[in-house]
């Protein structure tokens, strides 16, 4: 049985091991906090340490692709996450919801996400495989480096394992494979060079947001606002507001604000963003005393970067036996919440690429490049584009323009304006118009379908374009204070505190 060495042991890495011990892989994941696994899931949200991964204290979005996964290679984990309080949001449900009894398509059971807090989905994936014995868990272990060999001048170096720190210095484990998912805080651009690459080829730019959320738990017998099928929110310009469906009744609201607007960093503090959730009909609607109640605190998430690092250089891997998954080799703003869904496909398509290439360590290590290609880059492309528009759109709103204009002051025309005017004013209020492009929105949201295809539909351009003709003919929507009456409830809520 071979032997796969796994760095880091959140949900991209235990991911990978649900992954290869299916394919019979022996594997070991290395955590990188020295915690011990809670003996529930709700003990887990009360007192679990999770320094290694902050955002387990954050809004998550468990998507469809995700959830497939888990029933076609682990049915009985998702009936475990079921039991553990999540819910499965079907799309179907929300279309009878909004249009009574619409026509369904073929491929409508797919698209079916969980709502699931990310602390109780990590523990239940913890659980569920060490209960298969194929996986172990060493947590508080310190990753210093890689261990590799080469067969020939020409031949790139093959990792054996990895070098740990330990109280007597630093010692070795070997491995026929190491898998790195240490997320973003990964070192693979230093370990690599160590064993004789190439430089690891990366590169980064900026999400243009910081965000900061709380958990709340519905009161007992308290029937919730509508979820729009896991999740609702409001995007005033200067700030973004969401609401996340979890388990056991719990829900948590997230809010983002450019990094450049210093004044709205207010929300990363109690003050702040409790002045700002009585601010927002939606947030204040959900976070009313009579509805639920607070159950942990304010946590933010500053420093946002997307990131890649190229593991393939010029046609040949930079090293034999070493792969990267999650947020190790490619992350992207988590505000879209796609971060456990793609660690997953990646985990399988590793797995599948392993068994088809058993014997060339070359060969696998080029069907996985090509998969991540396939079904990881082209989302990562997409957010990349829409966080440069986000970073426009809200230096134009701190300048006082209007970002959605669709006339440049010249008179001529104005692109990008009316993009963003066509999504805001035709699509995003179609969706609970239309059930054909909600049904095409849910596909692409939950990674079932190519990112970039829906406004290349021709059907769903005319019924968008549709749409947005008809935007005089709707009510205005009142969604939240101005920025300076928001401004004006963080002094009134700074001076109360």
């Amino acid at each position: 049985m071979k032997h796969a060495m796994v760095i880091g042991g959140s949900v991209a890495g235990l991911g990978v091991g649900l992954a290869l011990s299916n394919k019979g892989w022996r594997v070991t994941v290395l955590g990188s906090d020295e915690t011990p696994l809670p003996p529930s899931h709700r003990e887990a949200f009360e007192t679990w340490k999770r320094r290694g991964s902050p955002q387990t204290r954050h809004s998550h979005a468990l998507l469809a692709r995700l959830r497939n996964l888990i029933c076609e290679h682990a049915p009985d984990l998702l009936e475990r996450l079921l039991a553990c309080g999540a819910e499965e949001l079907r799309f179907t449900d929300r279309a009878k919801q909004l249009f009574g009894n619409p026509p369904g398509e073929p491929g409508d059971d797919e698209i079916v996400s969980l709502a699931c807090r990310r602390i109780t989905f990590e523990w239940v994936l913890r659980r569920y495989v060490l209960d298969s014995g194929r996986v172990e868990i060493k947590d508080g272990v310190d990753v210093t480096g890689l261990v590799a060999a080469r067969r020939g001048p020409g031949d790139p170096p093959r990792v054996t394992g990895v070098r740990i720190a330990g109280p007597g210095g630093e010692r070795v484990l070997d491995a026929d494979l190491v898998i790195d998912a240490s997320g973003r805080r990964t070192r693979l651009c230093d370990w690599l060079p160590e064993i004789g690459t190439a430089p690891v080829r990366a590169e980064s730019s900026p999400c243009g947001i910081f965000y900061t959320s709380r958990f709340y738990q519905l009161r007992p017998g308290v029937e919730p606002p509508s979820l729009d099928g896991g999740l609702v929110g409001v995007d005033l310009g200067y700030l973004k507001v969401g609401i996340f469906a979890g388990d056991s009744r719990v829900f948590s609201i997230t809010m983002a604000a450019s990094p450049q607007d210093d004044p709205m960093r207010s929300i990363l503090r109690r003050p702040g963003f409790e002045a700002a959730v009585a601010g927002v009909p939606l947030a204040a609607r959900w976070s009313s005393p009579e509805l639920a109640e607070p159950v942990t605190g304010v946590h933010g998430m500053a420093g946002l970067t997307n990131a890649r690092r190229w593991l393939v250089a010029g046609g040949e891997p930079l090293a034999l036996n070493f792969f990267a998954v999650g947020d190790a080799q490619i992350h992207a703003n988590p505000i879209t919440g796609r971060g456990c869904s793609l660690a997953f496909v990646q985990a399988f398509d590793l797995a599948d690429c392993l068994e088809a290439h058993a014997d060339d360590a070359r060969d696998a290590a080029l069907a996985f490049d090509a998969c991540v290609e396939r079904n990881v880059v082209p989302w990562y492309h997409l957010q990349v584009s829409q966080d440069a528009d986000a970073v426009e759109v809200g230096e134009a709103q701190l300048r006082g323009e209007n970002p959605f204009e669709e006339k440049n002051p010249d008179g001529s025309n104005n692109p990008k304006g009316f993009m963003r005017a066509l999504l805001r004013e035709g699509l995003v209020p179609a969706l609970e118009e239309d059930p054909v492009l909600l049904r095409a929105f849910a596909r692409t949201i939950n990674l079932l379908d190519p990112p970039g295809d829906l406004m290349k539909n021709p059907e769903v351009l005319r019924r968008v374009l549709d749409s947005y003709g008809r935007r005089a003919e709707r009510p205005p929507r009142y969604d939240g204070p101005t920025r300076d009456e928001m401004l004006a409830r963080f002094d009134a809520a700074a001076a109360a505190a």
